[in-house]
């Protein structure tokens, strides 16, 4: 049977399967958009055991609940100043930084309403109240300003009895209140940065202790500096740190051991998002014109492999991404992206699909093997992005390349890297063609490879 033959033939036997089991074929979704009823954007945090994203509205005093397709489920009133948000390890709670309150609701994420507020003691408003959130060693760590000239960062433990507020820690690094990042992969990391509009100041520290601890500290970072720092992001294994000021006109990557230079995505004019999936793919955005809103890159690669470009409402008018307004589903499967419309200035969620690569498999077998002995495949799957855990690829055999059609042997586990590998014992004699089947996901387009072993006598 020909190759391209075997491979519709598998194909199809794959969307069959897939059918009856009731899980659908790979294709994607379309992107979609829906308009939000509120005024004003600043955090954005995904809960994936209820398929919600919260987006908070600083200026509307609230916190909108949508479903992964965007459409509003509920607006949570009462939360002034609702600034940075983060969501709880087991997706129960979200944490809301209040600005203009000086303190931190507690959000249950089934019943969505507020169940605690705790007072951070850092008086309330603009130049006082805290602006952003994380979850780092075993607290909820936040970013708030001393005065109108420097910031500093707090916890707040809620392991004990009471909730203890510590407050006080990073001073004399940042000028105002800075943002922060962390990874749940690696929860004693967390990364602060903060920019006045000329020079950001970004700093490393290690919470295990229960305070923070500056590993690493650099001022105006970069080959050319950070000006307006409006995002940052930490990959998964804690290792670096992106991101996108507004100037210079890329993201910038930071070793977090010592803060050096560790390379640059290629984007445009005044970076403004960064977002990291937990497989490392990097959505980077900006607020220009002329150039993609969004582009995908897979982890250290220098260019895109995938972009958007939000289509405008009108000539006279554009869709532009907000500042921080980029989120990934945990799962890498959507990213949401906050716009809006210059015209209305109404903001929209964007809900983008992450678009099928392409991916390629290689085999590697033995030229001749003894027949009725152990036969090792090995080999990997190649793609931009990468594949995680629990995929599988099916192994076929064709006993007589030169006709017949093949058998389904047996399949082989996918590792995080993309290599397999499976052992057969043929009993044929002659030449044998094995075809390895990668059937793809949401992610990865489907890709196989065949290998012919001549089977010698026993």
């Amino acid at each position: 049977m020909r190759i391209r033959q075997f491979a519709e033939r598998a194909a199809l036997s794959a969307a069959l399967s897939l059918t009856f089991l009731g899980l659908g074929t790979t294709s994607a979704a379309a992107d979609t958009g829906s308009p939000l009823p509120i005024g004003s954007y600043r955090d954005m945090a995904v809960d994936s055991a209820h398929q919600q994203v919260f987006l908070s509205d600083p200026f509307g005093g609230s916190v909108l609940v949508t479903d992964y397709t965007g459409q509003v489920v509920k607006r949570i009133d009462g939360e002034a100043g609702a600034w940075g948000v983060a969501l709880s390890g087991d997706s129960g709670t979200l944490y809301v930084a209040l600005r203009d309150a000086g303190a931190i609701a507690a959000i249950d994420t089934v019943t969505l309403e507020e169940t605690a507020r705790y007072d951070t003691g850092t008086g309330a408003g603009a130049y006082a109240g805290p602006t952003s959130l994380a979850l780092a060693g075993g607290k909820i760590w936040f970013g708030y300003s001393l005065d109108t000239w420097r910031g500093a960062l707090g916890s707040l433990d809620l392991g004990g009895g009471q909730p203890v507020v510590t407050r006080d820690q990073g001073l004399d690094t940042f000028r105002g209140s800075p943002r922060l990042a962390a990874t749940p992969q690696h929860p004693d990391t967390l990364v602060a940065a903060e920019s006045d509009g000329n020079a950001a100041a970004l700093a490393v520290y290690d919470v295990s202790a229960g305070r923070a601890d500056a590993q690493a500290r650099r001022v105006d970072p970069g080959p050319e500096g950070c000006a307006s720092l409006q995002d940052l992001a930490l990959t998964p294994d804690a290792e670096r740190v992106v991101v996108a000021c507004a100037s210079p006109y890329y993201h910038q990557v930071f070793r977090t051991a010592d803060l050096a230079d560790d390379g640059r995505y290629a984007t445009s004019h005044y970076p403004n998002a960064v977002a990291i999936a937990p497989d490392g793919t990097v959505a980077a955005g900006v607020d220009g014109a002329n150039s993609p809103d969004v582009r995908l890159f897979a982890p250290g690669a220098s260019t895109d492999f995938h972009s958007w470009d939000f289509p405008a409402p009108s000539p006279y008018a554009t869709t532009t991404l907000q500042s921080g307004g980029l989120a990934w589903t945990p799962d890498a499967t959507r990213l949401f992206a906050v716009t809006k419309d210059s015209n209305s200035s109404t903001l929209t969620l964007q809900v983008l699909n992450h678009p099928q690569v392409p991916t390629t498999v290689t085999v590697q077998a033995p030229a001749s093997s003894p027949r009725n002995q152990p036969l090792t495949l090995s080999g990997k799957l190649d793609a931009p992005v990468g594949f995680g855990t629990g995929g599988t690829v099916d192994i076929w055999r064709l006993d007589d390349p030169a006709a017949g059609e093949g058998t389904l042997i047996g399949s082989a586990p996918v590792a995080a890297d993309g290599t397999f590998s499976y052992t057969d014992r043929p009993k044929a004699k002659g030449d044998v063609q094995y075809t390895v089947w990668y059937g793809g996901d949401g992610r990865h387009s489907y890709a196989y490879s065949t290998a012919t072993v001549h089977l010698t006598s026993d």
